[in-house]
């Protein structure tokens, strides 16, 4: 099993996903989830959507840079994840999630929509702000890099500030202030 740090593939990482999150990579250095990100894979400002439209635009851009061997698998099994109870987990901020059999690796996607979108969230409130994992079977893997997501837009001012940023570049060096902050 492989997990994908930005476009780069690194055979092996899955395996050494340690205690607390941190995701071991070369050279026994601490992989954060700014490593994972993929400018390709940051949507800013898109127009507005439907959940399940934003869903499979979110796919088709991992699809697009390759992390994703094939769409309609993943975004069933996002959406069929979204029908058991939805990730929108309030605050304006959704986490779709999903494992799938067509996801060799785990990839990461953001979205800001330019306009808020209806999630059915927990709160009811609108979605601004959504990261998206996909991966393997590997459930642990896959809640240690939601449990990380959750870490950083709670403890800092992570959420507020990527409402602000104007480059998906822009937005992955603000993830990787803020784990650097917290010590994620």
């Amino acid at each position: 099993m492989r997990v994908l740090f930005g476009s780069d593939r690194v055979p092996g990482a899955a395996e050494r996903l340690r205690p607390g999150g941190r995701i071991r990579g070369l050279e026994g250095t601490a992989m954060q989830l700014a490593d994972l990100l993929n400018a390709r894979c940051v949507l800013l400002g898109m127009p507005p959507l439907s959940k399940e439209e934003l869903i499979r635009s979110m796919v088709d851009r991992l699809a697009e840079a390759g992390l994703v061997e094939s769409v309609a698998p993943v975004v069933r099994a996002l959406l069929d994840r979204e029908r058991v109870m939805s990730t929108g987990v309030g605050g304006g901020v959704a986490l779709p999630h999903a494992q799938c059999t067509a996801v060799m690796d785990f990839a990461v996607a953001f979205a800001r929509p330019s306009e808020p979108v209806e999630f059915e969230a927990l709160d009811g409130e609108p979605v601004q702000v959504l990261f998206m994992v996909v991966g393997p079977g590997d459930r642990t893997g896959l809640m240690r890099i939601l449990t990380r997501i959750s870490r950083l837009l709670y403890t800092g001012d992570l959420q507020k500030k990527a409402l602000k940023v104007q480059t998906p570049e822009e937005f992955i060096r603000l993830v990787a202030a803020e784990e650097a902050r917290i010590k994620a």
